[in-house]
């Protein structure tokens, strides 16, 4: 059977499943999502062109999810991964640049199953997931490639590429391997194959790589509307431009612009060039100064082609981790513009720089974080570009963000550019620092770092701090929280702060978003174990933790069984009560094998109803529950020991 052939009746029987579990659903459960509250909770943006994305270049599906909790911190809207195309080869980074066909697979940041864990994790926090996508070329060794795209017909001839002036050969040449026909509606069938693929998986975005070498519609190529009518968000990488012509190919960037959000290279470079040399820029954008919109940019600092390719264009791996952050504070303090931060790899040579390995973590930093939450708090307000005493302005209605050209830990008088910023007292984020502000100027102390970030806090910005709950089984008369990260161990001092009780013998506590730990205790002897914070709007109740709802003494858990009499390779739990239709999401959480054909999972105490099911079309009827520690096999309950 052909390969084509195949995918056609795969994408047949999961097209109908899917409608089945749509239709099913419609009737059993409303869908949940936390995004919306969680996007709240931290001040992200509610789509990914009005945030920031954090570039987890190389780094597993499980490190970024992982580290989820940090990156909304620090106020990341997205992620971006490394392609999740199976690669012509394991290990160094740019063997996932050239694929064996379109099709995620398991590769060195994971499997297909990790990267759709990482999407459902990163909707819980309102984190939007981007995956990058190779499409201009697959491996050059075309032994191992898809096979149904081997045939001459699917191929430019061309040649490589040798005047990158020429949009012909930029679109038809090689760049290293094999360059695709892109306009042959086959290709394109591939690509947008793919892309429903990771959106099916629960992918919001897609990064098309080399996105300059695909043609455009009015160069008779159609392969950018096949591929972008999924309703992702999608941009496109495109170095320079349209091609390396300085003037004359806007038009080809405004029609790239109908398609996807573009890259602007050339203006990161201009960034971190005039950091880097000790002075503040004085462009105030490349593409947006020569007509295209601002809500179509996409600002950086670096990128992993500026880190991982040695000494080619625009290389930045000799800059230090400081000049490069004072470009990005200028790239993402702008508004409309998105900007990505790159997280480094440890190593700066292209050859030691491997998939799978997780980079740098400075992403956490006071002074990152501090651009990301201002960002995020202006959406939608003007911005006025500005320079002066060496400083670049962003001047933003109800803030700024002053970068200084090199130094810090100085005062400094700027411009208050086209009278923008309200004039007012501010606080610096980073350094906690008083700011005056004029009609005509900004005022105040730049601390280490060369950065301030300046800005109204009445507006939409970060919670600084969450509630987190205690269920007082004891019955102590006082209860306090004692608190600490591995950063800060004296955020308290012992017993630490009293609670406050609600109601229920439930007592809450804010304590600051960065806290990792805690201890209960009355004050005068008896406590908890040091416990490891697991979120906030938390509650501990007799050992274990759980999302507090308000509704009183919380329930337990207990165990449930499924004995597999259909030898099922997967089993799910789809459970629910008549109070509380959205306790799971379909087709369920999956159940653990305890040996012997039984599953097991844990579930809360009011659960009442349970639908157990292979995840793949196959399930049992709607099933009361007959209480906790029950084994459900071949049609009847009974006491599991």
């Amino acid at each position: 059977m052909s390969y084509n052939l195949k995918q056609k009746m795969k994408t047949k029987i999961v097209s109908c499943f899917l409608a089945i579990c749509l239709v099913f659903t419609s009737f059993v459960v409303t869908p949940v999502s936390a995004q919306e509250t969680n996007q709240n909770e931290y001040g992200l943006a509610k789509n990914i062109q009005d945030g920031v994305t954090l570039h987890c270049f190389d780094w597993k599906y499980n490190d970024i999810k992982a580290e989820l909790p940090n990156i909304a911190k620090a106020g990341f809207t997205s992620v971006q991964t490394s392609p999740a195309q199976v690669g012509a080869k394991s290990g160094v980074w740019y063997w996932l640049y050239q694929p064996r066909g379109f099709y995620a697979g398991t590769n060195d940041l994971g499997t297909v199953d990790e990267l759709r864990s990482l999407c459902q994790e990163a909707d819980k926090y309102g984190i939007k997931v981007i995956v990058d996508v190779v499409a201009n070329h697959l491996a050059g060794d075309h032994s191992n490639i898809q096979y149904d795209l081997k045939n001459g017909q699917y191929w430019h001839n061309y040649g490589k590429v040798t005047n990158w002036c020429d949009r012909y050969q930029v679109t038809h040449g090689e760049i290293g391997m094999p360059d695709l026909n892109s306009e042959h509606s086959y290709v394109q069938q591939c690509a947008s194959n793919y892309v429903n693929q990771l959106k099916n998986l629960g992918v919001d975005g897609i990064r098309w790589d080399a996105a300059k070498h695909i043609g455009l519609p009015s160069e008779g190529c159609n392969f950018w509307p096949a591929v972008t009518n999924q309703g992702l968000y999608h941009y496109g990488e495109i170095l320079v431009g349209p091609d390396d012509r300085k003037t004359g190919n806007e038009g080809l960037m405004k029609e790239y612009t109908k398609y996807m959000t573009v890259t602007d290279s050339s203006y990161g470079k201009t960034l971190r060039d005039a950091f880097y040399s000790g002075k503040a820029p004085s462009a105030y954008g490349n593409w947006s100064a020569r007509g295209i919109s601002n809500n179509k940019l996409v600002y950086w600092g670096e990128s992993h082609d500026t880190w991982s390719n040695n000494k080619d264009w625009g290389y930045s791996n000799d800059m230090s981790q400081n000049v490069i952050d004072r470009a990005y504070a200028v790239a993402a303090s702008r508004n409309d513009i998105s900007a990505l931060y790159f997280s480094r790899p440890s190593s700066k040579n292209k050859e030691s720089i491997y998939a799978g390995q997780k980079g740098s973590t400075h992403f956490k930093s006071k002074e990152v974080a501090a651009v990301n939450h201002f960002h995020n708090a202006m959406i939608g307000q003007k911005d006025y570009y500005t320079t002066g005493n060496n400083c670049a302005v962003v001047c933003r209605e109800k803030g700024a963000v002053i970068v200084a050209g090199s130094g810090g830990n100085f005062n400094v008088t700027v411009p208050n550019g086209g009278k923008t910023t309200k004039p007012g007292t501010y606080k610096d984020e980073i350094t906690g620092a008083t700011w005056t502000v004029t009609e005509t100027t900004i005022s105040g102390k730049i601390g280490s770092t060369g950065i301030a970030v300046i800005y109204n806090n009445s507006g939409v910005t970060p919670v600084k701090e969450e509630k987190v709950y205690y269920q007082n089984t004891k019955n102590w008369n006082n209860v306090y929280a004692y608190y600490w990260s591995d950063s800060n161990t004296k955020m308290t001092s012992w017993p630490g702060v009293k609670m406050t009780k609600e109601k229920d013998n439930v007592y809450s506590v804010k304590v600051p978003s960065d806290a990792q730990y805690i201890i209960f205790s009355n004050g005068s002897g008896s406590k908890t174990d040091d416990l490891k914070l697991q979120g906030f709007n938390k509650i501990y109740n007799n050992g274990s933790w759980s999302t507090y709802t308000g509704g009183g003494i919380i329930t337990t858990k207990g165990n449930m069984f499924y004995k597999n009499t259909k030898n099922w390779s997967k089993v799910y739990a789809y459970y629910w009560s008549n109070s509380n239709t959205k306790m799971t999401k379909w087709p369920g959480k999956k159940m653990t094998s305890v040996g012997n054909g039984v599953y097991e999972i844990t579930i809360p105490k009011d659960a009442q109803y349970i639908i157990f099911n292979n995840g793949n079309g196959s399930q049992t009827g709607d099933l009361k529950i007959q209480g906790l520690y029950q084994i459900y096999n071949n049609g009847t309950w009974s006491s599991y020991k």
